[in-house]
């Protein structure tokens, strides 16, 4: 396979958490060397999704609002990667911001690209330990979570019955299946 050329690439919009790109693009394959192709991306700063488990096997979830689907959905602690953080930082300020727990044992569970063709971000999936609840969810401007502790053993359940359906949250829980040897 061959890399595509981006001839040009032109800002279209801020959308305040992406940039809307149009990319001029010519294929490595194509006979006419003439021919090009528009292709729109979207830019973003990384996302980190969070795998909070309790010592009781409990994972902490939040519920929240989502107005691309109009819908509350049950999904774990996640957000952007602020511009001066580090991957690990970002998901030690969500999860505490968004659930009011904290961790003391922290690993990395894995790193996914969550809509290649779209969008140019990857998202860093860490799985947090031995928390505690020190507060409560610290909500702000347009978010607002509810917590909700789901016993580990529910998950698959959970997905199959379509209370999970954020794909980046069944990724992070096949992440941690997979790190903990469980599939």
């Amino acid at each position: 396979m061959k890399k595509w050329i981006i001839q040009n690439k032109k800002l279209l919009k801020n959308l305040k958490i992406f940039d809307l790109f149009k990319y001029e693009m010519k294929s490595p394959y194509q006979v006419s060397q003439n021919k090009k192709y528009n292709f729109y991306v979207l830019e973003s700063s990384d996302w980190i999704n969070i795998f909070p488990l309790t010592v009781d096997k409990k994972v902490v979830f939040v519920e929240q609002y989502r107005p691309g689907t109009n819908s509350i959905t049950l999904e774990l602690p996640g957000g952007m990667i602020n511009m001066d953080e580090k991957p690990l930082n970002s998901a030690k300020r969500e999860l505490l911001e968004e659930t009011g727990f904290v961790s003391r044992q922290w690993s990395k569970l894995g790193i996914v690209h969550p809509n290649p063709a779209i969008l140019n971000n990857k998202c860093h999936t860490f799985l947090a330990k031995d928390i505690e609840k020190i507060s409560e969810p610290q909500n702000s401007g347009s978010e607002y979570t509810k917590v909700k502790l789901v016993d580990l053993l529910d998950l698959e359940r959970f997905i199959m019955e379509k209370k999970i359906t954020h794909s980046l949250v069944i990724n992070a829980i096949y992440w941690y299946k997979i790190k903990e040897k469980i599939i």
